[in-house]
């Protein structure tokens, strides 16, 4: 799980289930939010929502202004549209 989500780039957006899904562990979603969270090393935790979208609980604004700066689109306290990933999309 850990080299996929190194592998994220810069504007891409994917879920806590997609990382899960793409590592082998279909249906382990949270288990890459505690990785996340627990992890020795800086990781991009900003490119990575849940299913719908939604920034991460507490730390809304931090991961609002790193995406932005990425050139993701946020409405409210969810991604709206990003460059690569599961948002590339939406509008």
């Amino acid at each position: 799980m850990l080299d996929i989500i190194r592998s994220l780039r810069e504007g891409e957006v994917v879920t806590y289930g997609d990382i899960a899904d793409d590592a082998g562990f279909a249906g382990l979603a949270r288990h890459v939010g505690h990785l996340l969270a627990s992890a020795d090393e800086t990781l991009p935790w900003w490119r990575v929502v849940n299913s719908v979208g939604r920034l991460v609980p507490g730390s809304e604004d931090e991961q609002r202004a790193l995406l932005a700066g990425e050139g993701v689109l946020c409405a409210g306290d969810r991604v709206r549209s990003a460059k690569y990933g599961r948002f590339s999309s939406r509008f």
